[in-house]
């Protein structure tokens, strides 16, 4: 048999992780800041995305999972 007429399966990867980063602020805070800061608070965010694949679904629909935190 030829290599090209064999069928090639494509095969989902068997997780995947997205990490986003986002930056808030909060003005109404009266804590003590840097003046370059100025008045406020500022957080950055972590927004992490879990993608699990072939765990068990009968559809191969992932598990999903996120979770946030805060710097």
């Amino acid at each position: 048999m030829s290599i090209y007429n064999e069928k090639k399966s494509s095969i989902k990867p068997f997780k995947t992780v997205a990490v986003e980063y986002f930056e808030e602020f909060d003005s109404n805070d009266k804590k003590v800041t840097p003046a370059w800061q100025g008045t406020g608070r500022r957080q950055i965010r972590v927004v992490t995305t879990t993608r699990r694949y072939n765990l068990g679904s009968t559809k191969g629909d992932p598990i999903v999972s996120v979770t946030y935190e805060y710097l």
